[in-house]
C-alpha cells in the first residue's frame, strides 16, 4: 500500500495533467459543433478501417477454412476412386481409363431389353463403347452419344453380354440377364472342374477394351450343372440395386481405337 501511495505522490503532476487535458478535450468538443464533427469524422474512419481490416483478415482465414474444406473433400473423392479400383488396374490419372462423373437421367429395369440416359454427351469427350460402373459394380455401355447426352444399354438388357470371372479361382464365362429380377444375374461357360462356392465374389474378366479386370459385380447365390453339359448355370446377385442408382463413373479406354484396329472387338464385351 505504501509502495502505491509513493508512486502516486511521484506521478502526482502527470495524473493531474492528463486528468485536465481529457477536461479540456471535452469541454472543447462539447461547445464546438465544428470540432466535434471533425472529431467524429476522424474516428469514424478510423473505426471504419480497423472494420475493413477485420473483414479482410476474417475473409482471409475463412478462404482458408474454404481450401481446407476442398482439399478434405478432393482427398475424399480420391480415397473413394481407389476403393473402387482397389483391386484393379485401373489408374485414373495417367493410365489407359479415364474417368468423369454422370448423373443419371432415365433408368429402366422392368423390360427385358433397358437403357439409361446420363447428363454427359461428346461435348464432356463421352465416346461410343464407354462403360458406366458405380463403386458396387459394371452398370452398362454407351450406345448413343449426343452434344449433352448419352444413352447405354444396361446390364439388364438381355441382348448384352459381360465377359466376367470368379475372383477366388480365375474361372472366367458370360454374364447375362434373363429378364426377371433386376438383383440376379446368370454366370455361363464355368466349366465342372471349377471348385466354385456360394458366396464367391463374381469380377469383370478383364478380357474386354470396355471394363477392366476385377470390377466388383456380384455374389454367387445359386450353383447348377447343366444337364448333359460340363458347364455351370450360376446365379449371382448384384452389388448394385439398379432401382436406387443415381450417379455412376463413365470409364473411356484411351487405346480404344487402336484396339478397334486391331479388329479384336467381338459379341463378348
Amino acid at each position: 500500500m505504501r509502495n502505491f501511495i509513493n508512486f502516486f505522490i511521484e506521478k502526482i503532476d502527470k495524473i493531474v495533467f492528463l486528468i485536465l487535458l481529457i477536461i479540456s478535450f471535452s469541454l472543447v468538443l462539447n461547445r464546438n459543433f465544428f470540432q466535434n464533427s471533425k472529431f467524429n469524422f476522424f474516428s469514424n474512419n478510423i473505426i471504419s478501417s480497423i472494420s475493413n481490416q477485420t473483414k479482410q483478415i476474417n475473409n482471409y482465414l475463412n478462404l482458408k477454412n474454404e481450401n481446407s474444406k476442398l482439399r478434405r473433400e478432393n482427398l475424399d473423392l480420391k480415397i473413394k476412386l481407389n476403393s473402387i479400383f482397389k483391386d484393379s488396374k485401373i489408374n485414373y490419372y495417367t493410365g489407359d481409363y479415364k474417368i468423369k462423373i454422370a448423373d443419371i437421367i432415365s433408368n429402366s429395369i422392368k423390360y427385358s431389353k433397358n437403357y439409361l440416359i446420363i447428363n454427359k454427351g461428346y461435348n464432356d469427350s463421352v465416346k461410343l463403347d464407354d462403360g458406366l460402373i458405380t463403386k458396387q459394380g459394371i452398370i452398362g455401355i454407351i450406345n448413343q452419344v449426343s452434344p449433352k447426352y448419352s444413352t447405354a444399354i444396361s446390364i439388364l438388357n438381355s441382348d448384352i453380354k459381360i465377359n466376367a470371372k470368379i475372383k477366388r479361382t480365375n474361372h472366367f464365362g458370360s454374364l447375362q440377364w434373363g429378364g426377371n429380377d433386376h438383383k440376379i444375374m446368370t454366370l455361363y461357360d464355368i466349366p465342372k472342374s471349377a471348385n466354385i462356392k456360394i458366396n464367391d465374389t463374381v469380377v469383370s474378366g478383364g478380357m474386354s477394351f470396355i471394363f477392366q479386370e476385377n470390377i466388383p459385380i456380384g455374389k454367387i447365390k445359386n450353383i447348377k450343372l447343366r444337364e448333359e453339359s460340363n458347364y455351370y448355370i450360376i446365379d449371382l446377385e448384384l452389388f448394385e440395386d439398379f432401382s436406387s442408382l443415381r450417379s455412376v463413373y463413365i470409364i473411356s479406354n484411351s487405346n480404344k481405337d487402336e484396339i478397334d484396329g486391331l479388329n479384336i472387338y467381338n459379341e463378348i464385351y
